[in-house]
């Protein structure tokens, strides 16, 4: 370590380093304390996953973007959690995308202990540099301070900064989604933190692989991936949504209206149904996506014509939220309990902008560091690796600043047996 020659900075950060190292051999030295006292837990498997649904809670009809200039709040169809900033379970800022339009809405969201919305705050806007109809978003990180939207049209995937709402990139889409139907095409996005991949998937069937959905059968989607370092193409998975829940109805369908990525790198489908049924013209469905032996479809041009194995999905929740559109991963509320935000729609005569919350349980323990489902000592030391490493996989209380309670917190997930 070079040390600064202005007087008194290289003593500064000499104390600086030296205390760094001190913390890491005193954290070092306790972990091992515990090791040889025999006070770490056995193998724990992950629990399963559950999604309970809490309340709604209606938007105001205004706000004002960066540069002073008032515009409505309409057509929300994606939204992602910003950070915390505070301590894990306060709340904290998310951030709800506009279709057929080029604005961003600011949302301060506080929550209860049970994942229930206690207050919401319209905080500001965003203009951007380019107006398409987006659909999906998810935020990036404190680093880049930058959100990635998906939009319906190409389809196609850009990244805009939340700074001054400029273009940074635009993601290289494989071109079998130039087949997408007319307002069927990206609806969803989530990018995974620690796990980095970025999701999307067309909200109905493209047109070589097959019929969209019926009241009858459901429709061919493609779940598309793509790697976090390159943002380049790295999977893809066919997935068959429900048939419609109902009769047939103007614009009737049913499809992928958004996916969320969560911290053991698994991921949620969001499905919404409109059709005829006195039950509600709406119904929404929350599913766990399961991988396992499915096929990669990357390079086949039309899924009837190759064999392919899709994935399964187990039902989380089912309900009538309206014209649920988006829905993101929110803050820790307890050990092994996260708050699931989505945004309503009000594009339709019965739907109102407004946010709801879920409250996911179980299978998301911040102590599985790698992601197997199983928490053991092993899981502790790759926290470790990655808090010294300054790694924002390490940010288990979503503060986007990695500080000793971060340690603390993974230390409580750790011994809760989650």
């Amino acid at each position: 370590m070079r040390l600064a020659r202005t007087p008194g900075k290289g003593r500064l950060e000499l104390r600086h380093y030296v205390g760094r190292v001190c913390s890491r051999l005193l954290i070092r030295i306790g972990v091992a304390s515990l090791i040889g006292a025999g006070f770490f837990p056995p193998l724990i498997e992950a629990q399963t996953l559950s999604v309970v649904g809490r309340n709604s809670v209606n938007l105001p009809t205004t706000t004002t973007d960066q540069h002073g200039a008032m515009f409505t709040i309409a057509g929300l169809s994606g939204i992602t959690f910003r950070g915390t900033g505070a301590a894990s379970g306060s709340g904290g800022e998310f951030i709800a995308a506009m279709d057929n339009s080029n604005r961003l809405v600011r949302l301060q969201v506080g929550f209860d202990a049970n994942a229930g919305i206690a207050s919401v705050a319209v905080i500001g806007g965003l203009t951007l540099a380019e107006s398409h109809d987006h659909e999906g978003i998810a935020y990036t990180g404190a680093a880049a301070d930058s959100v990635f939207l998906s939009e319906e049209e190409g389809p196609a995937i850009r990244e805009f900064s939340l700074a001054d709402g400029s273009l940074i990139r635009t993601v290289t889409v494989p071109a079998v989604f130039a087949n997408r139907r007319a307002n069927f095409g990206f609806e969803s996005l989530s990018l995974g933190n620690p796990d980095g991949n970025l999701w999307t998937a067309n909200e109905e069937a493209l047109s070589v692989d097959g019929p969209i959905s019926s009241s009858a059968n459901g429709s061919l989607v493609r779940l598309q991936r793509f790697s976090r370092g390159l943002l380049a193409a790295d999977g893809q998975y066919a997935y068959l949504t429900e048939p419609w829940h109902g009769g047939s109805l103007s614009g009737a369908r049913s499809g992928v209206s958004d996916l969320v990525v969560l911290p053991n790198g698994r991921v949620l489908a969001l499905e919404r149904s409109l059709a005829f049924n006195l039950a509600g013209l709406f119904q929404s469905r929350i599913y766990e996506i399961d991988f396992a032996g499915a096929t990669d479809t990357s390079t086949s041009p039309g899924l009837p014509a190759h064999p392919f194995t899709a994935v399964t999905k187990r039902a989380l929740w089912t309900g009538n939220a309206n014209n649920l559109e988006g829905l993101c991963l929110g803050p820790r509320v307890a050990t092994n309990a996260y708050a699931l935000v989505g945004v309503v729609d009000d594009g339709d005569p019965i739907s109102i902008n407004s946010v709801v919350a879920f409250a996911l349980s179980g299978g998301v323990c911040a102590a599985d560091t790698d992601r197997d489902g199983v928490v053991s000592i092993q899981d502790l030391f790759d926290f470790l690796a990655l808090y010294f490493a300054g790694s924002s996989a390490a940010d288990i209380n979503s503060s986007d600043n990695l500080t000793v309670q971060d340690i603390f917190d993974y230390l409580t997930a750790y011994f809760s047996g989650c």
